[in-house]
C-alpha cells in the first residue's frame, strides 16, 4: 500500500504530538475515555429491568477512581469510604424494590454497618498534598471489582443485588489485602484488618443467601457446620471400622468355645 508524502507527514506529526504530551494530559484523556465508556455502559445497563443499580455502581467507581490520598494508607481510607458509600446507595435502591424480607433485612443492615464505618474512616483521613502514585497500587483491584460487579447478574432484582454485593464485598477484601501487603501500619493497619474481616463475613453471608438460606440461617451456618463436624468426628471414634475386632467380639467367641467343649 502506498501513501502520499502529505499523509506520511501528517502521521509523523500526530506521532510527535502524542510523544510530546505530558503524563497529566495522557491521564486526562484516559479518564475521559473511561468516563465515556461508563456512560455508554450505564445507559445499556439501565435498560435492563432486573438491574436498577447501574447508576449507583458507576457513581461508586468514579468516586473510587478519584480517591487520591496523601499516601498509600490515606488512599485506602478514601477508597473504602467511596466503596462503602456505593454499598449504602445500592442497598437503598434494593429497599425500593419488590424483594424478599430477608433481602430487605440484609440491605438495611448493610446501610447501618457501612454508614457507621464511613464515619469512622472519615476520622482517619490525612491532610496534606495528594500523591497520585499512592492510588496506583489499588487500581488493578478496583478495575477487577468494577468489572465483576458490572457483569454480575441474577434472574431477578433480588438475585442481581446479591450477586453484585458479593463481588462488592470480595473487592473490599482484595483492596484491604493490597493495603496490608504495602505495609500500612499502626492504628490504620488495625482498621484495615477489621474492615477486611467484616467484608469477608458479609461476603460469606451473601453466598449463603444465594444458596437459598435466609439471613438468620446464614449467620448461624458456620457454627452449625462446626457442630456437625464435631458430631461426625465423635461418632467415627465411637463406631469401630468395618471388620475391626472389639473386646465384645473376643468374649462372645470364648463363650461359644466353652459351650462347644461342654457338649463334647
Amino acid at each position: 500500500m502506498k501513501f502520499g508524502k502529505s499523509a506520511l507527514l501528517a502521521t509523523a506529526l500526530i506521532g510527535l504530538g502524542a510523544c510530546g504530551r505530558s503524563d497529566d494530559e495522557l491521564a486526562k484523556n484516559a479518564a475521559i475515555r473511561t468516563s465515556a465508556n461508563d456512560v455508554s455502559m450505564e445507559d445499556s445497563m439501565m435498560a435492563d429491568p432486573s438491574n436498577p443499580f447501574a447508576t449507583a455502581e458507576m457513581k461508586m467507581n468514579r468516586a473510587m477512581m478519584g480517591a487520591v490520598g496523601t499516601s498509600i494508607s490515606d488512599s485506602w481510607v478514601r477508597l473504602m469510604i467511596a466503596h462503602h458509600q456505593g454499598a449504602v446507595e445500592m442497598a437503598r435502591v434494593a429497599l425500593q424494590q419488590d424483594v424478599p424480607a430477608d433481602v430487605k433485612k440484609m440491605a438495611q443492615e448493610t446501610i447501618d454497618k457501612q454508614s457507621k464505618e464511613i464515619a469512622d474512616l472519615q476520622g482517619l483521613i490525612q491532610q496534606g498534598n495528594q500523591d497520585p502514585n499512592s492510588l496506583g497500587v489499588y487500581r488493578p483491584a478496583m478495575m477487577q471489582m468494577h468489572q465483576a460487579m458490572m457483569t454480575a447478574k441474577g434472574t431477578n432484582v433480588s438475585e442481581t443485588f446479591l450477586q453484585k454485593m458479593l463481588e462488592h464485598h470480595r473487592g473490599g477484601v482484595t483492596l484491604s489485602d493490597v493495603a496490608l501487603v504495602n505495609h500500612v501500619s499502626g492504628a490504620l493497619r488495625t482498621q484495615v484488618q477489621k474492615t477486611r474481616a467484616g467484608q469477608k463475613k458479609d461476603a460469606e453471608m451473601v453466598e449463603a443467601m444465594l444458596r437459598g438460606a435466609s439471613s438468620k440461617d446464614s449467620e448461624s451456618q458456620t457454627s452449625e457446620n462446626s457442630k456437625v463436624s464435631e458430631n461426625e468426628s465423635s461418632t467415627s471414634k465411637a463406631m469401630p471400622a468395618p471388620g475391626t475386632r472389639t473386646p465384645e467380639h473376643e468374649v462372645h467367641d470364648m463363650n461359644n468355645m466353652n459351650h462347644d467343649m461342654n457338649n463334647m
